[in-house]
């Protein structure tokens, strides 16, 4: 059976490893699986001619980070997170998720998403509060700084003239 990405069944069971298999692993099944079906030790059966080239496609899938990585995230949509590894790969791909995979806690805004409706109005209300209680602050350090102030020693709220000091060099 063809499976949608065009191999012809998941390069992982060709091998017999799991998801989760190191490139080593990959290798190690690899090299077994070769000898046991190569041409040359299987003279003449077309089973096993057939069944080299599918190992040697799914190694040569399997071997490539990148390629990897691209038939993980292609086999995650196709089966859903159950077919996707459960934790970080030798590729390092934590991302490969299937459409039915427990949302992200990262929150991601796009332009596409549809605005918030739920809470938007106790979110302003929220926010004025907030720049209500920094006004207030504000006008009272304000209040208080011309509170403790000096008053002056002269001037029309004082009763008291204002002499003027003349420089000593006389001028």
């Amino acid at each position: 059976m063809a499976e949608p990405w065009g191999y012809p069944e998941d390069p992982y069971d060709a091998l017999g490893v799991s998801p989760l298999a190191d490139a080593e692993q990959i290798h190690r099944a690899y090299r077994l699986q070769a000898r046991r079906y190569h041409p040359d030790t299987n003279p003449g059966d077309p089973e096993a001619a057939r069944r080299f080239a599918e190992l040697t496609t799914a190694y040569e899938l399997l071997r490539d980070d990148a390629r990897r990585r691209g038939y993980d995230l292609r086999r995650a949509v196709a089966h859903g997170p159950r077919a996707a590894r459960s934790a970080p790969g030798p590729t390092g791909n934590t991302s490969v998720r299937g459409p039915d995979a427990r949302p992200s806690h990262h929150v991601r805004e796009t332009l596409t998403s549809a605005p918030r409706t739920s809470g938007d109005e106790l979110a302003v209300v929220r926010t004025l509060a907030k720049v209500g209680v920094v006004f207030v602050i504000v006008v009272a350090l304000a209040i208080l700084a011309m509170s403790l102030r000096q008053p002056p020693a002269c001037g029309p709220t004082t009763g008291q003239p204002c002499r003027v000091v003349e420089s000593p060099a006389g001028g």
